[in-house]
């Protein structure tokens, strides 16, 4: 047997979680020590609400924010994430690196859960060389060596938590949708119910999650052949069974706060007048919250005064609310950070080279699954979808990143189609000059 290359030596599932692993364990030190010289607790300022809110669980004390005049907000943000900050600030103490290498860990298991959802779509085939360079183990690779997952597993944010509720949920659902007749049923309601008990958590932590897993579920409905469809709809009712099931406690919470039904945060209204609002940019900037007139509000009227706000803004001046969202399209879509205190040339170099080429081989792998609803819902659907929300939104990179991670598998496609056509060219080209040199002897 030929000798393999150096580079099928490193094709190793294990390797590269041990890589991934190493690779976040390092951010998490070094974002650690930023952060310590810096005299704050993490890098963005949303790290206080969450880190706040963990400690009311912790110490039994009322779920809610003192904030812009002592005012309480109740529902300022869902509770899932600060739920896990509070487990880790319990077993751990008050230690962010704890809570980091924590997540250095979830972040391994999202590179081994988008080894296992692309395995869904281009599955290995059974005797094939170990020593391989698959597309599931090059998409592992991609989200291992990514530097922005490896950073998102550093800092204290939501994106940490929700990166692998939402992966295992579409893993779930890949298995679903593939309509395997051979699995039993009972592994079929495991994977129903898991996907929807996952898709209510990362809900709970990223509430801007809401309208994919309804949107997806009914574009299986509907794409499903006659003879899938009634099982479709079986085992989706179970996934809004398991959704249900995590976010009732929630539910019943704020129905006993505020007498009406409240499904995820009381903060809709700012986010929404953050993104529409004369003054904006695309970018997010909450000064306004600021203004006298709107501190002192109860977070109730306050929501819905800013909601009210940003819909009167978009009737009188339509076009000015268009042309934001084409900004905020290409702040999405920057190849690199959109932040003036993150950006450099070498920064932004060395986001590009890397970006850029992936942008061409998720492009390619979507070519390549164009035709297949299941892929373009599971794959790219997220991508797409945080696209739509933040172009009515304040937009950012950062909003991209998590929407990424299961778009690696595209990537990876994109990659294997790329080589395939390599290789048949260079054997095509070897063939020729093997019949030429036949001809000339």
């Amino acid at each position: 047997m030929a000798e393999p290359r150096a580079i099928e030596r490193f094709a190793s599932l294990a390797l590269v979680l041990e890589w991934a692993f190493g690779l976040r364990v390092l951010a998490a030190d070094l974002v650690q020590w930023y952060t310590q010289r810096k005299g704050v607790l993490c890098v963005f300022p949303d790290t206080k609400a969450y880190w706040y809110l963990a400690g009311t669980i912790r110490d039994g004390a009322p779920y809610e924010v003192l904030d812009w005049g002592e005012i309480p907000h109740f529902a300022l943000r869902t509770p899932g994430y600060p739920l896990f900050l509070a487990a880790c600030r319990f077993l751990f103490g008050d230690r962010p690196i704890a809570v980091r290498l924590v997540q250095a860990g979830l972040g391994v298991l999202c590179v081994w859960l988008v080894y296992r959802l692309t395995g869904q779509f281009v599955p290995e085939r059974e005797g094939e060389e170990r020593r391989r360079w698959t597309p599931p183990l090059v998409a592992a690779a991609l989200v291992a060596f990514h530097p922005y997952f490896i950073v998102t597993s550093a800092l204290i944010l939501t994106e940490a938590l929700f990166l692998p509720l939402m992966l295992f949920g579409l893993w779930a659902l890949a298995v679903l949708w593939a309509g395997d007749d051979l699995t039993p049923r009972r592994y079929q309601r495991a994977w129903a119910l898991g996907a929807g008990l996952a898709w209510g958590a990362a809900v709970l932590v990223r509430p801007s999650w809401a309208l994919f897993p309804p949107t997806a579920l009914l574009v299986w409905v509907v794409a499903s052949g006659r003879g899938q469809r009634v099982a479709a709809i079986r085992w989706a009712g179970l996934v809004v069974l398991g959704g249900l099931i995590v976010m009732a406690p929630w539910w019943v919470r704020n129905e006993r706060l505020f007498g009406r039904f409240v499904p995820t945060a009381i903060w809709t209204g700012a986010s929404l007048y953050d993104g529409l609002n004369p003054r904006a940019t695309g970018a997010s900037d909450m000064d306004f919250m600021n203004e006298p007139e709107l501190w002192p509000l109860d977070e109730e009227t306050q929501d819905a005064l800013l909601r009210d706000r940003a819909l009167a803004f978009v009737r009188a001046r339509p076009g000015r609310a268009l042309g934001l969202a084409v900004v905020k399209f290409a702040r999405y879509w920057s190849p690199w950070p959109n932040a003036e205190s993150f950006r450099s040339p070498l920064v932004t170099l060395a986001s590009a080279s890397f970006t850029i080429p992936l942008f061409v081989l998720m492009a390619r792998g979507l070519w390549d699954r164009r035709r297949d609803p299941r892929a373009l819902v599971i794959l790219a659907g997220p991508l797409l979808y945080f696209c739509a929300l933040h172009m009515v939104f304040a937009s950012s990179m950062r909003y991209r990143i998590p929407a990424e991670m299961p778009a690696m598998a595209l990537a990876a496609i994109g990659a294997s189609r790329g080589s395939h056509r390599l290789a048949r060219d260079r054997n095509r080209s070897e063939s020729v000059a093997e019949g030429e040199s036949h001809r000339s002897f």
